[in-house]
């Protein structure tokens, strides 16, 4: 029988994290810089209070940019740019179930949470390390 692969096999322990005053400025030079999709959004007892994207980032500079102005951008924090609609996932559950969270979701990343608290993430990409294991 083969070893169940879980969450705490594949997450990430160091990631990038925002807290809700960071300048969407900063948001969108730390995910270029690092080459992220997005990232996760925790409050001073890192609790998950959502996820920021490069898709949102590109939202509100193609408005700022239709309005002609700036403005709403040198304004911008992470929460003008916050997916508020997001699972998360605990470090002891299965990649199988994993897995089909992702198939039914668009998301690209789930927090993985323990006790109410930011522990991990993992990803797609995660999901893909998964299959090479299963398959060695």
């Amino acid at each position: 029988m083969m070893k169940q692969i879980k969450v705490e096999d594949l997450m990430d322990r160091v990631f990038v994290t925002f807290t809700p005053d960071t300048p969407v400025r900063t948001v969108v030079e730390t995910l270029d810089n690092k080459r992220l999709f997005g990232a996760c959004v925790v409050d001073e007892k890192d609790q998950v209070l959502g996820i920021v994207s490069e898709q949102k980032c590109i939202k509100l500079y193609r408005q700022a940019l239709s309005a002609n102005s700036l403005k709403p951008i040198e304004d911008a924090t992470v929460m003008d740019v916050l997916y508020d609609n997001f699972s998360t996932i605990s470090q002891t559950e299965g990649v199988v179930n994993t897995a089909q969270v992702f198939i039914n979701n668009e998301f690209r990343r789930l927090p993985v949470v323990e006790s109410g608290k930011l522990v991990g993430q993992i990803t797609r990409r995660d999901i893909l390390r998964a299959i090479e294991l299963f398959s060695m």
